[in-house]
């Protein structure tokens, strides 16, 4: 039971670290800093996150994304640039979550993967999604603003509650990611017709 909640404290991590990096690390953060959760023994590297540094690095990030997020294009080339921190930040809250579990090293790595792949994947879902609503229009009605204020809300609810429900948000991300094995390609469908009209 505590390798399976370990799991789902690590994935809660990984999965919104995928959709805001910088909000998952500021919430995370600032719920350790004020003690709003007290953290078992084995999550002890998660202080990290609650070190001023990281406090104030991370909000002026998830400040600077905030708003690129709600910008047309800057969006997607925000996005773009963060195929790569994203799943790396996610591996690396990751790294901070399982390293006082003393779990055996490939183990540690099998669970690195998993959550960087996770990341990746909720990532590309959301940058998936956003393209598929551009390519309707949806700028002009709003729907890129509403979807990054769910993505932020999502991760600013779901990332707390990793630690404190961690086997709920276990089976949250499972069906989550199930759910994105069919917005993914909407958005590989969205790119190959914007390269075939350009």
């Amino acid at each position: 039971m505590k390798t399976l909640s370990l799991l789902g404290t690590t994935l809660g991590f990984a999965f919104t670290a995928g959709l805001n990096l910088y909000a998952t690390i500021l919430v995370v953060g600032l719920t350790l800093r004020f003690g709003w959760i007290v953290l078992p023994e084995r999550l002890a590297g998660l202080t990290a996150l609650a070190h001023p540094a990281v406090l104030g690095v991370a909000a002026a990030m998830y400040l600077i994304e905030f708003l690129a997020d709600k910008v047309p294009a800057v969006d997607h080339a925000w996005d773009a640039v963060h195929t790569v921190v994203r799943p790396l930040g996610g591996a690396w809250i990751a790294w901070r979550t399982i390293g006082g579990a003393g779990l055996p090293e490939p183990i540690d790595a099998a669970v690195l993967l998993i959550a960087a792949g996770v990341a990746l994947s909720a990532h590309a879902g959301k940058a998936g999604t956003r393209l598929a609503t551009a390519s309707v229009g949806g700028h002009a009605f709003g729907i890129g603003v509403a979807l990054s204020l769910l993505e932020d809300a999502v991760a600013f609810l779901l990332a707390p509650l990793a630690l404190l429900k961690p086997l709920l948000v276990l089976g949250i991300v499972v069906v989550a990611l199930a759910g994105l094995a069919f917005v993914i390609p909407m958005g590989f469908r969205t790119l190959r017709r914007w390269g075939r009209t350009a």
